[in-house]
């Protein structure tokens, strides 16, 4: 198969396919990502999906990392603010975690989504922490105990929490935990 023909890489039907396999992902989950659900999805023919990815694994890394390198300029960008640190916390507890929580699910049982979501996840670390580098000597926290590492993933964490207790309904309303946060944040001046 090494020599078969595929699809260009900046093709329309390429893009409709990636965002096809996301709004599978986000609305159904990772087991529905095959190729009948992405083509019918994307509105085209399910062998279109083998003309632009050899395999499905390869569509979903390639979907992966088309999000995580959109995320990561939004990190960038965010890490140049006057106080990141809320900002990374409200693009952190945004819905779309959700789909992050699936694509860390496939990831499991994917090798090659594992090496990118790693990937992008040391590079998402490095950002943010970099941001609290900056940020925690602001703060009356001891730094022996909250170390950029430590509030990077306790903002993740809770986040995620929020998000997945939320989508299962253990918590009949985040709201409150979110704006627990949101005022430890403000205390903190970040």
């Amino acid at each position: 198969m090494a020599g078969r023909r595929m699809g260009p890489p900046d093709a329309a039907v390429r893009f409709r396919l990636l965002d096809a396999t996301e709004r599978v992902i986000a609305r159904d989950g990772y087991p529905s990502v095959t190729s009948r659900n992405v083509g019918r999805e994307a509105g085209v023919d399910q062998k279109l999906v083998f003309y632009y990815f050899r395999t499905m694994e390869e569509l979903v890394v390639a979907t992966f990392h088309r999000r995580s390198e959109a995320f990561l300029a939004r990190l960038e960008e965010i890490a140049s603010f006057d106080r990141p640190i809320r900002q990374i916390w409200a693009v952190s507890s945004d819905r779309s975690g959700r789909l992050m929580m699936e694509f860390m699910a496939m990831a499991m049982r994917n090798p090659a989504l594992r090496a990118e979501v790693r990937d992008y996840s040391l590079r998402a670390n490095a950002i943010i922490e970099g941001a609290l580098v900056r940020e925690l000597p602001k703060t009356k926290l001891d730094p022996a105990i909250f170390t950029p590492a430590f509030m990077n993933f306790l903002i993740a964490s809770l986040a995620r929490n929020l998000t997945s207790e939320g989508e299962l309904e253990i918590l009949a309303d985040p709201g409150p935990h979110r704006r627990s946060m949101e005022a430890w944040l403000d205390d903190l001046g970040l």
